[in-house]
């Protein structure tokens, strides 16, 4: 595994346009605070945590176009050098310059081996700055408190390898993971137990954490063969998309997240009875 190569401002900006943005979108009020994404992108440098990739929503409404949602993810130097084998804990800052999004900042759990990001929903690593009032060293600070949770995240990534599941424990989960994607089940293009298709072989086990990152990579990377059923009663078959919608994917990798902690929960809880 290659060591990720930091971005310059102008390399962000290339693939997220909205965080070079230098003014808010149009119809902002008085009390609105602009604060550059790329003002942002500094101040964590600063603070050790380095830009790695870009990318931004789309939008159909004209007037946002350059302001809309985006989303960078940052790595510390100590994570490059150290080259760890499975996974690493960046930092993801979420914004947006159209009045939809404060700043976020969020630690992920990077999984190497399938390059996949795990947005971490515990209240110690999310932190919310509105651009109202926003405290440059407030931010900072917010950083800096993800960076000391780096050995809790991976304490708690421990815990989840080392709780195994039976098969229909799998299902269950699965399942429950299956209705925070489908708001109608009877019209799911696929089956709650396609969520733990298996991708490679690293995914062989049956603990938890490695059930978390099956069916978290199912379902936000897609790629899921299944049929859905048409109105007059034919089916066709379908391949399930990626989630693109930076809220939507951060949505469903924080309740995976919930999830798996609840069933960690339930299991613990079943050892001990």
């Amino acid at each position: 595994m290659t060591a990720p190569i930091f971005m310059t401002n102008d390399q962000i900006v290339k693939y997220a346009s909205a965080a070079g943005a230098t003014e808010p979108v149009d119809k902002v009020s008085n009390r609105y605070t602009f604060v550059p994404t790329l003002q942002a992108v500094d101040l964590l440098r600063d603070s050790g945590w380095f830009p790695i990739t870009a990318g931004q929503s789309g939008t159909r409404l004209q007037e946002k176009e350059g302001f809309q949602k985006h989303c960078i993810r940052f790595t510390r130097n100590e994570n490059c050098e150290m080259r760890p084998k499975d996974e690493r804990v960046d930092l993801v800052l979420y914004n947006s310059h159209d009045l939809g999004s404060s700043f976020k900042l969020i630690a992920s759990v990077w999984r190497l081996v399938c390059g996949n990001g795990l947005m971490v929903a515990s209240d110690f690593a999310n932190f919310t700055h509105r651009h109202v009032g926003f405290n440059e060293n407030d931010f900072v600070e917010s950083a800096d408190k993800i960076t000391a949770s780096a050995s809790i995240i991976h304490d708690q990534m421990d815990f989840l390898k080392g709780i195994n599941l039976r098969h229909d424990e799998q299902i269950a989960y699965a399942s429950s993971a299956h209705k925070l994607v489908y708001d109608d089940l009877e019209k799911a293009p696929i089956s709650p137990d396609q969520l733990l298709t298996q991708r490679r072989w690293d995914d062989g086990s049956s603990n938890l954490w490695t059930t978390f990152n099956k069916v978290q990579e199912n379902i936000i990377k897609g790629g899921i063969k299944g049929r859905v059923t048409e109105d007059d009663g034919r089916t066709r078959k379908v391949t399930t998309r990626a989630v693109q919608a930076l809220d939507r994917n951060i949505k469903l990798n924080q309740a995976l997240w919930v999830l798996t902690e609840k069933m960690a929960e339930l299991k613990t809880m079943s050892f001990a009875a």
